[in-house]
C-alpha cells in the first residue's frame, strides 16, 4: 500500500490542472465560434460592398472596421486562454518531479498557476469588449429599426 501512496498523491494534485485545462477549454471552444462568426460575417460585407449598387455603403463599411477590432481582441482573448492551458500543462510534470523526487519546485508551481488564473482573467476582459462591440455593430447594422 506504501508504494501507491506517491502516485494517489501524484493523482489527486493533478486534478486541479486537469479540469483548469477542460474548464478553460470550453471558453475557448466558444471565443474561437464567435470569431468564425466574425470573419464570415466581414467576408459577406466585403462581398456585398464588391457590388457597385450597394446600399448603405458607409454603413457596412463601419461594419467592417467594428469586426476587425472584434477579430482582434477575440484574438488576444485566445492567445490569453492558450497561455493559460500551456501554464496548467507545465503544473503536471511538476507536480510529477515533486511528488515522485521529492524536488523543492512550488516556486514554479506558484508561478505558472498564477499566470494562468491571471491569462484567464485577460481573456475575459477581451471577450467582454468584444461583447460590447457586438452590440455597436448590432446597433450599427439595426439603428433605422430600433
Amino acid at each position: 500500500m506504501n508504494s501507491t501512496l506517491p502516485f494517489l498523491q501524484f493523482l489527486q494534485s493533478s486534478i486541479t490542472p486537469v479540469a483548469l485545462i477542460s474548464g478553460v477549454g470550453l471558453l475557448l471552444l466558444t471565443i474561437t465560434n464567435r470569431l468564425g462568426r466574425t470573419i464570415d460575417r466581414t467576408r459577406q460585407l466585403v462581398s456585398e460592398l464588391d457590388n457597385i449598387y450597394v446600399l448603405r455603403r458607409n454603413e457596412k463599411l463601419n461594419e467592417i472596421k467594428i469586426l476587425y477590432k472584434r477579430s482582434r481582441y477575440l484574438r488576444n482573448s485566445i492567445i490569453f486562454i492558450v497561455i493559460s492551458i500551456i501554464c496548467s500543462g507545465f503544473l503536471i510534470p511538476i507536480l510529477f518531479f515533486m511528488n515522485f523526487f521529492t524536488v523543492d519546485l512550488y516556486i514554479f508551481g506558484y508561478l505558472f498557476f498564477f499566470i494562468s488564473i491571471l491569462s484567464i482573467l485577460i481573456s475575459s476582459i477581451y471577450f467582454f469588449l468584444d461583447i460590447v462591440l457586438t452590440l455597436k455593430a448590432l446597433k450599427l447594422e439595426a439603428k433605422e429599426y430600433l
